[in-house]
């Protein structure tokens, strides 16, 4: 699938397609493999209507059939020498298991010290040894917990800290504004196109049957997807650790609030005031939008940290 013939810039559907694809080489997919729109929109973290548009766009090109009434399946697996341009997005996009949910969610509601052992977990949940060392591993590497020396593991402080959790927001009111303000910042239209659809689709979502996971999700990739654009890899890499951060924190904090409306909706204003080109009024936009954001999700977040 070539999407650079005479210079055209690939479409939002050609984008996503890619990511797709890198996703099936990256984890080996055998022709004939179930490949599912939920599934794909959250390891991708768009909603289901952009994935749908690139299962189509694959399908046109011959990489996916669809059955009826059964989905689409893998028809043709792409050229190995692909793999690793069509995957560089992919790398990141691995969620954490339910059991790190659970664990974190337990900790997070007090039943669940600060400080525990693998022999606990491993009585609490029932789980293997095995399975427990790979989630607190996951954990760890997203910055949940730490090992205490000698003995055991703990909970970072941020977890349950609505100062550090304010601080979250602080912190991103200070790069991402200044991401749009850096003289490297590049203008991508399909990109900017591929993160309006995904907004659209959620404000159309008239049953709000949007998950906490999904809108969480979707705010991540709008926001590292603008900050992307800077080409500045310190800023992009800082917003990646706080979203990874503070991800169990939004999840509960998402549960408790509608379809966040007012937020999708400066989405897309910021989104056509970066397509005009007016970056400085973009950049002092999304200073207002998180500030008002931050001020709504901590008086939430109140109640999670008692």
């Amino acid at each position: 699938m070539d999407t650079t013939t005479n210079n055209k810039k690939p479409t939002s559907a050609e984008l996503l397609a890619e990511r797709v694809l890198g996703h099936v080489l990256e984890h080996n997919l055998e022709i004939g493999a179930h490949i599912k729109e939920t599934e794909f929109a959250s390891v991708l973290k768009v909603s289901r209507t952009p994935i749908r548009n690139a299962f189509l766009h694959l399908q046109q090109n011959g990489f996916l059939v669809k059955k009826p009434n059964q989905g689409f399946f893998l028809a043709k697996v792409p050229e190995q020498t692909q793999a690793a341009q069509l995957s560089s997005h992919d790398s990141e996009a691995t969620d954490l298991s339910p059991l790190c949910y659970a664990i974190g969610q337990d900790y997070l509601s007090g039943t669940l010290k600060k400080s525990f052992t693998e022999n606990e977990l491993i009585s609490r949940y029932q789980q293997s040894r095995k399975s427990i060392q790979e989630a607190l591993i996951a954990m760890e590497k997203d910055g949940w917990l730490q090992r205490n020396i000698g003995y055991g593991w703990e909970f970072n402080e941020f977890i349950s800290s609505p100062t550090a959790y304010a601080q979250s927001y602080r912190f991103r009111q200070l790069i991402e504004p200044e991401a749009i303000r850096d003289p490297s910042f590049v203008i991508e239209p399909t990109r900017l196109q591929m993160l309006r659809m995904s907004q659209i689709d959620i404000l159309n979502n008239k049953q709000k049957l949007v998950s906490a996971a999904d809108m969480f999700n979707a705010g991540v990739l709008f926001h590292e997807t603008i900050v992307g654009m800077s080409n500045n890899v310190f800023l992009l890499d800082a917003l990646k650790r706080v979203n990874r951060l503070r991800r169990l924190v939004e999840y509960n904090v998402n549960g408790k609030r509608p379809v966040p409306r007012k937020e999708c909706e400066e989405h897309l204003v910021l989104i056509g005031l970066i397509e005009e080109g007016k970056l400085t009024e973009a950049a002092s936009f999304l200073e207002k939008h998180l500030s008002r954001t931050a001020k709504e999700k901590e008086e939430i977040a109140q109640g999670l940290f008692g």
